[in-house]
């Protein structure tokens, strides 16, 4: 992972010490609460397991050039990490199929599953498993020629669309069509990259999957750039929610699994980032009432060791400020994983703020 330097990071431990020590000297904070069966066993072994993707790049795969486990994924596996130990080595990564990491974490072989499994109430009610909130706003549509004329659903009218046989796409596009009143030829094959195939031989005018898969078998190509994925401004026709995944039964560890991740967009609205939080921590010497009037009683409790709430998830109150410092906010695990610089380009599209267009809105940090 794309780390700050090792000066920044030492700067700002020391920060965040200093400002841990005037806490403490202020008055000493709330005790954690007790650690439930899975935060236990966490602090136990030293490391929190997480299951990712095999091998999607910008989520979860093993970078064959430097042997590191890059990822959107592997970042937030590492969030908790730095929540739970203040580090975000403190975790060990597992790269599995959708059908091996929901049977490891079934039979306690994981704490969580980070994967690119929708959230369905099949899924939900019937596993024994339970989703956090949801990080990542995945869901059907098209890929076509860039230089083409289809661009948006009117252009559609008529035209031969590929599929993937049994997929969901496959299901869904009849009464996405038709509820617009299109009409369009279907050609079905086998699999993703015989589809693919018919695309970019002229065998059919688009290939509709969802957005993850459509956009890594467009960066495949040789020529890339000759081909568009819908993607921003027209959002896909069905949309399929990735969560974290966990155990149930553990409203302890389900608490820590959602404030963590609600931490990281919670960050991003208010402002905190790895590059400002040096300034947001509280400073030597100061006090409670001049702290939240510097930085806002929001902040204030996001970050500090005396006016956090960590504690009440059994985690050190101000816990999310290792968060921020070590892996970033909402938006840098993005741009750093799935913006212009990362492994797959995706627009934010959904996935922003709800003040900017998009589906994340954090619950309130009180």
């Amino acid at each position: 992972m794309r780390m700050r330097t090792a000066l920044h990071r030492w700067l700002l431990a020391l920060a965040l010490l200093l400002s841990a020590g005037v806490a403490r000297a202020q008055s000493e904070t709330p005790t954690p609460v007790p650690p439930g069966p899975t935060l236990n066993a966490v602090l136990s072994r030293g490391e929190v397991y997480c299951g990712l993707s095999a091998d999607q790049p910008g989520f979860g795969y093993l970078d064959p050039n430097t042997a590191e486990i890059r990822g959107f994924h592997a970042d937030l596996c590492r969030a908790l990490g730095a929540a739970i130990f203040g580090s975000p080595l403190a975790v060990q990564l597992r790269l599995v199929t959708p059908e091996e990491g929901l049977q490891a974490l079934a039979a306690g072989e994981l704490d969580v599953l980070l994967h690119t499994i929708p959230w369905t109430l099949t899924l939900d009610s019937a596993s024994g498993l339970a989703f956090g909130p949801v990080l990542f706003h995945n869901g059907q549509t098209f890929m076509v020629r860039a230089d083409g004329p289809l661009l948006d659903w009117p252009n559609l009218d008529g035209a031969i669309i590929c599929l993937v046989e049994n997929s969901p796409a496959a299901q869904h596009l009849p009464e996405a069509m038709a509820s617009r009143g299109l009409s369009y030829q279907p050609v079905t094959l086998a699999t993703p990259e015989a589809a693919l195939e018919a695309l970019t031989t002229g065998r059919c005018q688009a290939l509709t999957a969802d957005l993850i898969q459509l956009e890594t078998l467009r960066r495949r190509l040789p020529n890339a750039a000759d081909y568009r994925v819908w993607q921003g401004s027209i959002p896909p026709y069905t949309v399929e929610p990735l969560a974290p995944i966990h155990r149930d039964g553990d409203p302890q560890w389900a608490d820590i699994v959602a404030w963590v991740y609600q931490g990281l967009v919670q960050a991003e609205q208010l402002g905190v980032t790895s590059e400002t939080i040096l300034d947001q921590v509280r400073r030597p010497q100061e006090v409670d009432a001049a702290y939240s009037a510097r930085v806002g009683g929001d902040i204030a409790r996001l970050l500090d060791a005396r006016l956090g709430l960590g504690w009440r998830l059994g985690l050190p109150s101000g816990f999310m400020a290792a968060v921020i410092a070590q892996v970033g906010n909402y938006a840098e695990i993005y741009a750093r994983n799935l913006g212009p610089a990362g492994d797959l380009t995706l627009e934010r599209g959904q996935n922003q703020l709800w003040r900017d267009g998009g589906l994340l809105y954090p619950p309130a940090w009180q």
